[in-house]
C-alpha cells in the first residue's frame, strides 16, 4: 500500500506514543503505527539498541518480533514514529537520507517546545512531503 496524503490516527494512539516516548527521554523514542486502510489504531513501541538524543538503532530480532505482533493483531504497518528531543517536528537531513520505507508514513514527535508537536510526512528518495492527518476521538 502506498502512503496516502490523508491519514487518521486515534487519539488513544497519540496518548500512548507520547507517554512511551516521554519515558525514553533524553533518548529518542521509536515505534510502529499500525491499523487498516488509512486509519492508525495501534502503537507498537520498539526498544532501541543505543539510546541517544539524535539517532537510534535496534536489533533485527526485536524488529521482526514487533512485525509478528502487528500481524497477530491482523493489522498492517502504516507508519514509523520517532522523536526529536531537541529538534523541530520535521525530518532531519539524516532522516531523509536514510529513510528506507517510502511506503510508510514518517511521524515525528518533537519535545523541543513546551507544547509537543506531532507531524507526519512521506519520504521518498530523500524528498519530504507533509501529510495531512485527522485525529479520531
Amino acid at each position: 500500500m502506498g502512503v496516502s496524503h490523508h491519514l487518521s490516527i486515534h487519539s488513544k494512539v497519540i496518548s500512548e506514543l507520547t507517554a512511551y516516548c516521554y519515558e525514553q527521554l533524553p533518548a529518542e523514542g521509536y515505534g510502529f503505527l499500525a491499523g487498516a486502510g488509512r486509519e492508525i489504531t495501534h502503537f507498537f513501541p520498539l526498544k532501541i539498541l543505543d539510546p541517544s538524543p539524535c539517532s537510534f538503532g535496534y536489533l533485527p530480532e526485536v524488529y521482526w518480533e514487533t512485525m509478528k505482533q502487528i500481524r497477530s493483531h491482523q493489522l498492517g504497518c502504516l507508519g514509523i514514529i520517532h522523536t526529536h528531543p531537541h529538534l523541530p517536528a520535521y525530518p532531519s537531513k539524516s532522516d531523509a537520507k536514510y529513510w528506507e520505507r517510502p511506503e510508510l508514513s514518517c511521524w515525528i514527535l518533537s519535545f523541543r517546545e513546551a507544547q509537543k508537536k506531532l507531524s507526519a510526512f512521506q519520504i521518498q528518495s530523500g524528498e519530504i512531503n507533509p501529510l495531512i492527518y485527522e485525529i479520531i476521538y
